[in-house]
């Protein structure tokens, strides 16, 4: 039995107001993001993308253990799209509290956000 406690991803960066960043997490970062309040998940990073990466179903299942809102908004790397931004906005509309989004290293999730704001 694991009994070392959930961790926050160490390259988590405030990008908003209540809007946090990281590159890919693992299944055991939501409960630390549950336990530090944070109530949405937005995945920024299509599945497959690189090898040992969970795929985002995993991560919403945890999610929806712990009670934490999904959404997976997938960005390649040939760029943002108006699809994306669309999404990305439904996704922020609906977030009530600490909003945490997740690629390979953060960038996509933070241009997306800066794209996605009014």
């Amino acid at each position: 039995m694991n009994t070392t406690p959930a961790r926050l991803p160490a390259d988590m960066r405030q990008v908003g107001n209540g809007f946090f960043v990281a590159g890919q997490i693992a299944p055991q970062h939501v409960a630390a993001l549950a336990e530090a309040g944070y109530t949405t998940i937005i995945c920024n990073r299509p599945d497959n993308e690189g090898p040992g990466q969970p795929p985002a179903d995993t991560i919403k299942a945890e999610a929806d253990r712990h009670g934490i809102a999904f959404h997976y908004v997938p960005v390649v790397h040939a760029g943002i799209t108006r699809e994306n931004v669309d999404a990305m906005q439904k996704a922020l509309s609906e977030a009530e509290g600490l909003v945490f989004a997740y690629c390979r290293s953060g960038a996509r999730s933070t241009h997306l956000y800066a794209f996605s704001r009014p």
